[in-house]
């Protein structure tokens, strides 16, 4: 069966002969959440962070301008944060912002870890530490189909420039390949999870939040266990190539254009960022992370697909700096997220 498909994919790349990836970025076939940052070394949040070099400290101060007389001229209602060590400007800010130290987000896990309910797993700053995100492990996982393991991770990530609050976010970590799915607000809310729950703004007080955020994580269990259930009925449906390849246009948003129909080059009428990219992810097809234990070609090897490619071989930085960094907070917070959970309400779709 496996032979069969690569000769379908081969077939396929006849069809387009200019099917190539052309160094958009880095190809690296390690997840990027394997290379943000460093592993987290320490039991509490201050050890963390100090051993990482991330102990450094924000202020907030009023924004305006100096004038040609050499007076400060202040922006009445804005104010800028700055990060204390080496006083590079974070972002702005309103009056009712309250800064959240570093060690001040991380605290919340502190109590978490010691009950046993996490464990400290890698943190890493982001542009310069304008945003902090650490990763926690969850001490017991669960397995698709008996074999196929997942770990279970939370995320706890701050900014500093004022783009967001503290976000506590779950997420699923596939083994076989280190994809990793992060839940979106939809699925929490089938979960019987306020989102709002999981979000802390830079207006309240962090402490106050810390029993509603552990009970929170704990319903994550019941929708892992669908989680769980939904992949393996995925596992059972397997589809054409044609089929898949819609799949894959659709999940990641491939544009197309009537134009550009080629019987024999381009059926698809996929614009040359397109078809690098579908040739990408007809590539990852095939790989042995999402073909182990016959799941190539089915819909759960399809979705593993499209979140490897994602997590691999998407470069949000045209530029090519900071790709992992950008991934990563992509992923978990932005573009890359949402076609993940695009991707895998179009794979539901395919079971009905």
């Amino acid at each position: 069966m496996g032979r069969q498909r690569t000769e379908e994919v081969r077939r396929l790349r006849i069809r387009f002969p200019n099917f190539k990836d052309k160094g958009r970025g880095v190809i690296n076939m390690t997840s990027s959440y394997l290379l943000l940052g460093k592993q987290a070394q320490g039991t509490t949040a201050q050890e963390v962070l100090q051993n990482a070099g991330l102990d450094f400290t924000v202020s907030k101060h009023p924004s305006g301008y100096m004038n040609h007389e050499g007076r400060f001229v202040g922006n009445p209602g804005h104010f800028v944060t700055v990060r204390d060590d080496t006083g590079l400007p974070l972002g702005q800010v309103g009056k009712t912002y309250h800064v959240y130290q570093n060690e001040d987000t991380l605290g919340i896990a502190n109590s978490l870890v010691n009950e046993g309910l996490i464990e400290w797993d890698r943190i890493a700053n982001i542009d310069q530490g304008r945003k902090i995100v650490a990763s926690f492990r969850m001490p017991e996982g669960f397995s698709i189909a008996g074999w196929d393991d997942i770990e279970q991770h939370v995320y706890l990530m701050n900014s500093h420039d004022g783009s967001s609050g503290v976000r506590v976010i779950p997420a699923n970590f596939r083994l076989a390949c280190s994809n990793q799915f992060a839940y979106l607000d939809s699925l929490l809310r089938k979960a019987g999870i306020n989102p709002r729950m999981l979000s802390i703004r830079h207006s309240s007080k962090i402490n106050e939040r810390v029993s509603e955020l552990r009970a929170a994580l704990k319903v994550v269990d019941h929708l892992n266990e669908t989680f769980a259930h939904t992949a393996e009925d995925m596992m059972k449906v397997e589809l054409e190539l044609a089929d898949r390849i819609g799949y894959y246009i659709d999940a990641v948003g491939l544009k197309t254009d009537e134009e550009l129909i080629d019987k024999v080059e381009n059926p698809y009428g996929l614009t040359t960022r397109g078809r690098n990219t579908l040739d990408g992810l007809l590539e990852l097809e095939t790989a042995e992370t999402n073909t182990t234990g016959g799941i190539g070609g089915t819909v759960w090897g399809m979705f593993n697909t499209v979140t490897e490619y994602l997590d691999t071989k998407w470069v949000y930085d045209r530029k090519g700096e900071k790709v992992n960094e950008k991934r990563v907070e992509s992923s978990l917070l932005g573009t890359g997220m949402r076609m993940k959970d695009k991707a895998w309400q179009g794979a539901i779709e395919l079971l009905a």
